[in-house]
């Protein structure tokens, strides 16, 4: 907030950083962070220490096991990422087409002017419009939340499935001893539970990255006009002249505001 204080003009000509969606980022970015910082993170570092124990465990005893095992995490981490990467293309998306906080917020602003014009239908439609627009954004991420949820919670019995077939080739060939074996199949196995386990956590981390991407961008961001904190200040003295100054803002450049000023101040 305090860095938003000191933007330039220009910042907030931009449509995009409008008063209603800066206060929205505000009020929700924040929140959304708190899945990294609390007892959430601490159960994926858990569940990943655990995957990584029991792939070790697993090459130990029967390293054929293993190995599939191995590349079914893989694999599953890289669809993971893929529908993470969806998802916070569609985040960022909806942040930046956000109308229905931007509309409500300056609705309930000038609740009394738009109560004498008796237009509260008006406004109310438009409210709808945007927050139906905004229902059909989250439906579509929830879509692909839900397909991320099915293929982590059911990993377990692939793991089961793929990991059981290795293990029955490798004992009928005599490969490693059952015992050897079923120790491979049973670490693999925890390592698919403990995917199931933090897998559950992943819409909260992904909207967590969202919000701290924007909310660090305005937090980093720095005015085109300088750091009014640093630089020189020296002592002004005598009297000032404007001269023909022009100047139209940055996303009407054809539209002057000013045009030929001319004025001076005497001290």
């Amino acid at each position: 907030f305090r860095n938003l204080l000191y933007q330039d003009a220009s910042y907030f000509d931009n449509p995009a950083h409008a008063p209603g969606k800066l206060i929205t980022r505000l009020a929700s970015d924040a929140p959304n962070i708190k899945a990294v910082v609390d007892a959430r993170m601490l159960q994926v570092i858990y569940a990943l220490s655990a995957i990584v124990a029991c792939i070790v465990i697993a090459f130990i005893y029967c390293w054929q096991v293993a190995i599939l095992g191995t590349s079914l995490i893989l694999l599953l981490a890289f669809v993971m990422i893929g529908l993470a990467y969806k998802i916070s293309v569609m985040n960022i998306e909806q942040i930046k087409n956000d109308e229905a906080g931007r509309i409500a917020i300056e609705i309930i602003e000038n609740v009394k002017t738009i109560q004498l014009l008796t237009r509260c239908d008006m406004f109310f439609d438009h409210y709808e419009t945007a927050s139906k627009q905004q229902k059909r954004s989250e439906l579509k991420k929830g879509m692909i939340e839900a397909i991320n949820y099915s293929i982590t919670q059911s990993f377990m019995y692939f793991m089961m499935c793929f990991t059981y077939a290795v293990g029955i080739r490798v004992i009928y060939q005599g490969d490693k001893s059952s015992d050897d074996t079923f120790k491979g199949i049973i670490a693999m196995m925890l390592g698919a539970v403990a995917v199931m386990n933090s897998a559950q956590y992943f819409p909260e981390f992904v909207k967590a990255k969202t919000a701290a991407g924007m909310l660090f961008n305005i937090i980093y961001r720095k005015p085109r006009t300088g750091d009014l904190m640093e630089g020189d200040r020296p002592e002004i003295r005598g009297n000032i002249l404007f001269e023909n100054v022009k100047f139209s803002y940055p996303q009407r450049p054809l539209q002057p505001i000013m045009k030929g000023l001319q004025w001076t101040a005497l001290r």
